[in-house]
């Protein structure tokens, strides 16, 4: 089993000095290799460039022959090995470090670990974009780029002390004792606005996480099915309903608290130390607002997950409903309103709701118990009869969903909720419960944010 441990750190000012120093080396490294990667991967691309030999390396570098076909031509790219000789770009790149420390001698005041953590960072953001996970890597900004991390066995710790190598030994807030049995495996120090933080992960490997329930051992009574939403965050298909915190009072002054610093912010001259202070309460704010969300997004997955067996989400997605309205062209050769100002503040509060995140703390709190979370296509789920299964969007106005065919009624999100829960039973292999001819309006659970 792996578990996540964050505490804050209670540095020096010599120790902050030196982590912020870190940052800026590993920054312009990592720039710097990246823009290696880049001009290799486009030489090799382009069509007109043929075969061609480096200097420094002494190495032919073609599309057939070069291990920098994807991409680099810092460092030499053979090894002594027989049976593999050909090096991989992280190999490639690494075999550089020695030689960055003698000409940059400033760089051996970070340690190696650090260094070759930097390195698979940019291995592991050039592998996403060729397996089409993410998108070409780009340039880190120093706002951007706030972390660096140890390898296992580097770090140690000490009751409410810490040794990070390099930087030597540190108290920190134990807040929560990691527990007996458990290693440390990779350590990440990331400075954020309110300060330096640690995030450890720990690993017990005689702790097997449970194995993911079956369809003959789920009770579909139990499966719930979740319908995710602005207004309310959640809505069950047993008629429950999670409020969303956005819509409380407290959290729309803080909204507005942020509107206001925001802006006055934006009025300081460039450059000056009151626009970076004020910023800096910008930023302190945006981390409140994210660890409150995050907090109550990890009580609504417990609160999810106690007493079911499965679980059923809607596979939305959700960059393209956050995407921008096509532009509305006229006769006139100009173009017309096309809804986009109005669908600001939609987006605004779906990232404000932050689905994928909840969806994601749903999954890691499941996965503890061995339940199993099932992600469905969200086409008609919310105008679709569960009982006569017509499809009409007239059959919902507002929050309240009536059957145009059958005189079904119910709330619309926790009809919404049925289907999802009908599709998932589906997919695990069980027949959906059948509904009486008419069923009445349930009357949710409501569930306060705060």
């Amino acid at each position: 089993m792996q578990l996540g441990y964050v505490y804050k750190l209670i540095p020096s000012s010599e120790q902050v000095t030196t982590m912020n120093r870190w940052l800026d080396m590993l920054l312009a490294q990592y720039n710097y290799l990246l823009k290696d990667r880049n001009d290799s991967y486009e030489q090799v691309k382009s069509p007109k460039m043929g075969d061609y030999c480096d200097l420094k390396t002494r190495g032919e570098v073609c599309p057939l022959t070069c291990s920098v076909n994807k991409s680099t031509s810092v460092g030499y790219p053979w090894k002594k090995s027989q049976k593999n000789p050909r090096r991989s770009v992280y190999e490639v790149q690494s075999s550089t470090l020695p030689g960055l420390k003698r000409e940059r001698p400033w760089y051996k005041e970070i340690n190696s670990t650090v260094l070759q953590q930097m390195l698979r960072q940019l291995d592991t953001a050039f592998s996403k974009f060729f397996f089409g996970v993410a998108g070409y890597p780009k340039p880190k900004r120093r706002s951007r780029y706030r972390s660096f991390k140890y390898a296992p066995g580097q770090v140690k710790l000490d009751g409410n002390r810490i040794y990070l190598p390099g930087i030597g030994w540190m108290r920190f807030h134990n807040s929560r004792p990691i527990p007996a049995g458990f290693t440390m495996k990779s350590v990440t120090v990331r400075r954020k606005s309110r300060g330096w933080f640690v995030s450890i992960q720990i690993e017990d490997k005689s702790v097997p996480l449970p194995p993911v329930k079956t369809a003959d051992e789920i009770n579909p009574n139990h499966v719930k099915g979740c319908d995710l939403g602005i207004r309310k965050l959640v809505s069950t298909s047993d008629g429950e309903t999670i409020g969303n915190p956005a819509n409380t009072k407290k959290y729309k002054r803080q909204r507005r608290r942020l509107k206001l610093r925001q802006r006055s912010a934006s009025r300081k001259q460039k450059g000056s130390n009151n626009r970076k202070k004020l910023f800096r309460r910008v930023a302190s704010l945006h981390e409140r607002l994210t660890n409150k969300r995050s907090a109550y997004h990890w009580e609504v997955a417990k609160k999810l997950v106690n007493g079911a067996d499965a679980l059923v989400f809607e596979d939305l997605n959700v960059k393209g409903m956050k995407s921008r309205c096509k532009p509305n062209k006229n006769e006139n050769g100009g173009y017309d309103p096309n809804g986009q100002s109005a669908k600001r503040g939609l987006n605004r509060v779906i990232s404000d709701a932050a689905w994928g995140e909840l969806v994601k703390k749903v999954e890691v709190v499941a996965g503890k118990s061995g339940i199993p979370v099932i992600k469905v296509n969200p086409k008609h789920t919310s105008v679709e009869c569960p009982r006569c299964h017509h499809i009409s969007a007239d059959n919902r106005d507002g929050e309240k969903f009536v059957c145009t065919e059958c005189g079904y009624h119910d709330d619309a999100d926790v009809n919404g909720g049925v289907n999802i829960k009908n599709r998932g039973l589906k997919r695990l292999g069980i027949n959906p419960i059948q509904l009486p001819s008419v069923r009445g309006k349930v009357t949710p659970t409501e569930i306060t944010a705060h």
